[in-house]
């Protein structure tokens, strides 16, 4: 990290004497994936139970049964999006390009969560999950019949609504703290 990133930084992001080596150990997995520990998961790191429930709440999401990746990833990147919170727009859109979609197709959908990559069923439940953030009252007992009627179990959704919200509580917990985008993101 550089001296300015780390003056952006308002808190010291150091494990807790003598939690160093677990936080390395839950952070390890992620390094390995991404080329580097993402500066949110180091955040997190300040207090080690809380990174290993984030941790665990994010392999969960990477294996749901039936909630696609791209799916989870845009749901991120929209609330990252209205919530105006750079450091998780810049790592989702990462995502999103690492999975090999253009970035002008990435951010049409800002503007139109219907122009996402993804198929109907989709788009349906990520507009519910998006909205649900801002805007709770429009989750609509009609809107969740919708979301049954093209295959979504209550589990489903509910897992796309949480995750909305965590990650807009993560957003801003971020921002709070002066979290600068860690240029996954070209």
């Amino acid at each position: 990290m550089n001296s300015s990133t780390q003056t952006a930084i308002r808190i010291d992001l150091t494990p807790p004497p003598g939690e160093e080596s677990d936080v390395d150990a839950i952070m390890q997995p992620f390094a390995a994936m991404l080329g580097k520990a993402p500066t949110g998961l180091r955040m997190l790191g300040t207090s080690p139970a809380l990174l290993e429930n984030y941790a665990s709440t994010i392999h969960y999401y990477m294996s749901h049964a039936k909630i696609s990746q791209p799916l989870l990833t845009f749901i991120r990147y929209l609330v990252s999006w209205r919530g105006d919170c750079h450091y998780c727009i810049d790592m989702n859109e990462a995502f999103l390009m690492n999975a090999g979609l253009d970035l002008d197709s990435i951010k049409a959908t800002r503007e139109d969560p219907g122009r996402a990559p993804l198929d109907e069923r989709e788009k349906y439940l990520l507009k519910l999950a998006v909205d649900a953030v801002d805007q709770p009252e429009s989750v609509t007992r009609d809107r969740i019949d919708g979301a049954r009627a093209h295959g979504w179990s209550d589990r489903d959704i509910f897992d796309a609504v949480w995750h909305a919200n965590s990650n807009r509580a993560f957003g801003r917990t971020a921002e709070a703290f002066g979290l600068p985008p860690d240029g996954f993101a070209a």
